[in-house]
């Protein structure tokens, strides 16, 4: 019987008394809800099933006629069956996605009698029977796609679907095919970079996937701002590294089917540079004195203190400090042994140098005698002399004045 057509059984019973009859489908009862129309006549003993609007899907399978009295029951079957062109109650996905080198199936659920031979295409073109399969139970078609690939396998996807009363082709499906994320690291060349400030800097990878990766470069976990992107190439660039820019620098790219990162470790060192050097310096017994030098480095170096050649800690009698860039050396209450010659070692583990100076401990000019040591009159014309006595560390600088104003060296005063 074709599809939406009436199917009709007919039969003739005998019994006495009379058998009670019920007619049955795929075992279970059937009523006036599933189309069924049922008639006897006594008199003849006819009985008649009629099913109005058969569905393949609703009244497919075998119809039972059963017969009951208090002497017994009889049983006899039909096979219904209903002819139906192809009709897709499940179809394709309108989108599949799948990975690289994976496998994927394609699915479409089909209903008609006789069953449907179903004819697959790639874009058009008519696919090989050997990777398609049929689920009878789930009345289930697919197409098996092994080992996608994006060259061979993306595109779109469909079936039609046939058999003697008709045919169906189901919509279409579009198979995207991803790639994992592959970095391809131009430079540097290796993944630890040392560099003097001022010098260039540049990080270049080639970063391809389907779907196309986000990216993202770190410093040290905080986000930096890529130079360019140009296609598949990405550039990061110092045009002249500062010491601020030393840290571990991480790429990261990723897609919906993978994750890649690459890490960078950038290091810069400065050559020592000493923009004031230590100099000699002159104090006054008692008085502080402070050794000083400037130096530019990176990393910071380490300044070693040395008098007369033994090393010098923090102590009541020395202070070491630093300032920025200042390397200082302060000596307190400086004393004649304090006397000699200071030395800084100055070494940030990649150059290496060396400064000294002197320190000098002076003492003032001092008169000895409250009163010249020689009073005396002269008389005009005859020679006098007048001193005095003067102590000091360094040897004092006497002057001689005349009413305020300085006595010349000449054949008179000598």
């Amino acid at each position: 019987v074709k599809q939406g057509e009436t199917a009709v059984f007919e039969t003739k019973i005998d019994g006495y008394p009379t058998p009670k009859i019920t007619w049955l489908l795929n075992g279970k009862p059937l009523t006036a809800k599933e189309g069924a129309q049922v008639e006897f006549n006594a008199a003849t003993g006819d009985a008649k099933l009629s099913v109005a609007k058969v569905d393949l899907q609703q009244h497919s399978g075998i119809v039972t006629c059963r017969l009951e009295n208090v002497h017994g029951s009889q049983e006899e079957t039909a096979r219904l069956d209903i002819l139906a062109a192809p009709l897709i109650t499940t179809q394709l996905s309108k989108t599949e996605e799948t990975v690289s080198g994976k496998d994927v199936t394609l699915r479409v659920v089909v209903r008609g009698s006789p069953r449907p031979e179903a004819q697959w295409f790639y874009n058009d073109t008519p696919v090989a029977p050997e990777n398609t399969t049929y689920d009878e139970e789930k009345s289930e078609y697919q197409l098996l796609i092994k080992e996608a690939t994006v060259g061979a396998h993306e595109g779109t996807y469909r079936v039609v679907m046939k058999n003697d009363l008709g045919e169906s082709e189901s919509t279409p499906c579009t198979l995207t095919v991803l790639e994992p994320v592959k970095l391809t690291k131009i430079g540097p060349a290796t993944d630890a970079v040392d560099l003097k400030v001022g010098e260039a800097f540049e990080i270049s990878f080639d970063i391809e996937g389907k779907e196309a990766p986000k990216v993202q470069l770190t410093k040290d976990g905080k986000e930096v701002k890529l130079t360019s992107v140009e296609g598949t190439r990405h550039v990061y660039t110092i045009a002249d590294v500062k010491p601020q820019d030393q840290g571990v620098y991480k790429l990261t790219a990723k897609n919906k089917t993978s994750a890649e990162e690459s890490t960078i470790t950038l290091n810069i060192t400065a050559p020592l540079n000493i923009t004031q050097p230590l100099t000699d310096i002159n104090v006054l017994l008692g008085q502080t004195g402070v050794l000083s030098l400037t130096c530019d480095a990176f990393p910071v170096p380490k300044v070693t203190w040395f008098f007369n050649d033994t090393e010098l800690k923090n102590s009541a009698k020395h202070k070491i400090e630093i300032k920025n860039n200042v390397f200082s050396l302060t000596v307190n209450k400086c004393d004649h042994p304090d006397v000699g010659v200071y030395r800084a070692v100055v070494d940030n583990g990649i150059d290496k140098t060396e400064q000294t100076a002197k320190l000098n401990v002076g003492v003032k000019p001092k008169v000895e005698a409250a009163k010249p040591a020689n009073e005396q009159s002269s008389v005009i014309g005859q020679d006098t002399q007048i001193s005095w006595k003067f102590s000091g560390i360094e040897k004092p600088e006497v002057t001689w004045l005349f009413n305020g104003q300085p006595l010349p060296t000449n054949e008179r005063f000598q």
